[in-house]
């Protein structure tokens, strides 16, 4: 398990991965035509655009899509199993120690943040190796949503995980620039 300095520093260089793919104008232009234009269900156009932006990030040696997982069905009632959107491995870590990333979208910001929520729920209830053997180094959600006010965001997150009995060691919000959407990591 790894202690709080390192998830913290999982968690800045995945704060700079999500920011730098934010800060570039193709995506800027493509949320903006997205909320323009009222389409919905993108959430697989983020999550191919962000995989596509890690083939070229200088510190991750590898990234995979669609993870799976067993669930302790003993803690969950679901699936027998579940798929993380994103992994990746920074180079210089172990081969099998992985950061994992789930992805969420919707225009309603405590609709995302609750989607958000089950999933990290869902992940917490599952194996700490996937089928193809890699173990979750650190595992964190990341949501896009229509902008509101920052301290709103974390409040509703902490009322929620408090709810669920859920705790967050780190989190942050970023207004995306030239559009009308946030996103949050936690």
């Amino acid at each position: 398990m790894l202690d709080s300095k390192q998830i913290e520093a999982d968690f800045e260089f995945t704060w700079g991965v999500l920011a730098g793919f934010f800060s570039q104008q193709r995506i800027q232009r493509t949320l903006a035509a997205i909320d323009g234009t009222d389409v919905t269900g993108w959430e697989k156009w983020w999550q191919v655009e962000l995989a596509l932006y890690l083939s070229d990030h200088d510190d991750v040696a590898d990234w995979n899509m669609e993870e799976r997982f067993y669930t302790d069905l003993r803690r969950s009632v679901e699936k027998d199993c579940i798929a993380v959107d994103l992994s990746f491995r920074r180079k210089k870590c172990s081969k099998d120690a992985w950061i994992f990333l789930e992805l969420k979208q919707d225009p309603d910001c405590k609709r995302c943040i609750d989607n958000m929520l089950r999933d990290a729920v869902k992940v917490a209830n599952s194996h700490s190796r996937s089928h193809e053997g890699a173990a979750i180094r650190s595992f964190f959600v990341a949501g896009i949503y229509r902008s509101e006010s920052k301290a709103d965001v974390h409040d509703y997150i902490d009322k929620r995980s408090d709810e669920l009995d859920i705790e967050w060691d780190v989190m942050d919000t970023k207004f995306i620039p030239d559009t009308p959407y946030s996103f949050t990591l936690f």
